[in-house]
């Protein structure tokens, strides 16, 4: 245990140990060990891949509670631009907004805005021409802690460059602060999260010293209220002055659709960024300027704690984009001035945390190595993940580290059985 918070929880009494959620973890976090899924919170992204794969209902996405609201004098809520695309074709996104106030909130901040200025951001640093290439965005915390464990080497990459629900959320801390003569933590700002890894961004932020959020509250659990409020609301004929151009960030394409930079590329889903991933490693996709990644279906409408299908979701937003139509009220020559005062910039440097190695020092890890390579050679590599490892190269690692035994393998097990021998010798002490 390495004491970070973790969104992501294990409800014991509810998994039936399927191995559904191990077999897609990207990092190999999980194991079945007596008929439960256990979680190692080293390796843990909170990506969300296990929430997503439950069957059973056995993973729990921990989020903010109503109680957290009257620990402050005056609270916010930043809605994700997911939440606009859970109404239908026909939402109004100033009705949504009002409707956020009647469950609880004080006040709502529109996000939208600070998603266009963050697309010009990106196009003025890639234009100062500072590699490594491809540069990745760091929208998707899970994407950032993906890197920092499994591809320590892409680190470099990340653009350094604060997300936009951070960079809201420092501001209007500031401004509400002076506006309501408030202490900054008097003031509680949450964010409505379509996903798991928004929630472990705010506990255990990266590229922040601390979050400038509180808590986050999942699109799922408040929208039952949500949608009463929002149809309890008169309609209005006048629409939300939001930002048509941000909006596109609620889906996977969007990020890169609001830069002038068109050599970029957008990839979404965990094999398809783990297969793009491993090409930037190998040193192709150099050529490409700018990469944006989500660990989520179809990007953030794609994420585990929505309500409304991913492709539905995208098809709203069409609609709400549409009725707004193509205003541009964001001044470039503004947003260039920002970057060159650093308001863009992260406060600290992305730092990788890689896979622990196998051994102390170098020898005995190549030591381990050979003897995970031996021990791999006596698997049927299945990857059945009946022993409760996500593959048998896993199993393999998890035998040289004293975890598991060769016995944990069935069809060694069975193989032992044909041959009539139930000698544990070759089972590794």
């Amino acid at each position: 245990m390495n004491g970070r918070a973790h969104a992501i929880a294990i409800d014991d009494q509810a998994c039936v140990g399927c191995v559904d959620c191990c077999k897609i973890c990207p990092t190999k976090a999980i194991r079945v060990r007596d008929h439960r899924a256990v979680v190692d919170p080293e390796l843990c992204i909170d990506c969300g891949a296990c929430l997503r794969a439950c069957r059973w209902h056995a993973v729990l996405a921990q989020t903010s509670s109503t109680s957290d609201l009257a620990k402050f004098k005056h609270t916010v809520a930043i809605p994700s631009l997911t939440l606009l695309a859970q109404f239908g074709r026909d939402a109004d996104p100033g009705r949504i907004y009002r409707a956020l106030t009647a469950i609880g909130f004080h006040g709502v901040y529109d996000l939208s805005w600070m998603c266009e200025m963050l697309a010009g951001a990106l196009d003025a640093h890639l234009s100062q021409g500072q590699g490594p290439w491809p540069k990745i965005n760091v929208t998707c915390p899970a994407i950032v802690r993906l890197i920092q464990l499994r591809y320590p080497d892409l680190v470099a990459h990340l653009v350094p460059i604060e997300t936009a629900r951070e960079l809201a959320a420092k501001l209007l801390r500031r401004k509400l602060a002076y506006e309501l003569s408030l202490a900054p933590e008097e003031i509680g700002i949450f964010f409505i999260t379509p996903c798991s890894a928004i929630v472990n961004s705010i506990h255990n932020p990266e590229g922040l010293k601390e979050s400038y959020l509180d808590g986050a509250f999942a699109i799922s659990e408040i929208f039952g209220p949500l949608l009463q409020a929002y149809q309890a609301l008169p309609e209005t004929e006048a629409t939300e002055q939001v930002s048509s151009r941000g909006l596109r960030w609620a889906a996977a394409g969007g990020e890169i659709a609001g830069m002038r930079n068109k050599n970029t590329m957008s990839v979404r889903g965990v094999q398809d960024v783990l297969d793009v991933f491993d090409h930037i490693e190998a040193g192709k996709f150099q050529a490409v300027d700018f990469i944006e990644a989500y660990i989520c279906p179809e990007g953030c409408v794609g994420g585990q704690l929505t309500v409304e299908g991913r492709y539905a979701a995208r098809r709203n937003l069409r609609h709400v984009r549409a009725r707004l139509g193509e205003q541009k009220l964001v001044d470039e020559a503004k947003v260039r001035s920002l970057l060159r005062e650093h308001f863009f910039d992260i406060e600290e440097q992305f730092t990788a945390r890689p896979l622990r190695p196998l051994g102390r020092d170098l020898r005995e890890a190549v030591t381990r190595k050979k003897e995970g390579d031996a021990l791999l050679a006596r698997l049927p590599r299945k990857d059945c993940a009946a022993c409760g490892a996500p593959d048998c190269a896993t199993l393999a690692q998890d035998i040289v580290r004293g975890r598991a035994t060769l016995d944990a393998c069935v069809f060694v097990r069975l193989e032992r059985l044909e041959q009539g021998s139930h000698s544990p010798k070759d089972v590794p002490t």
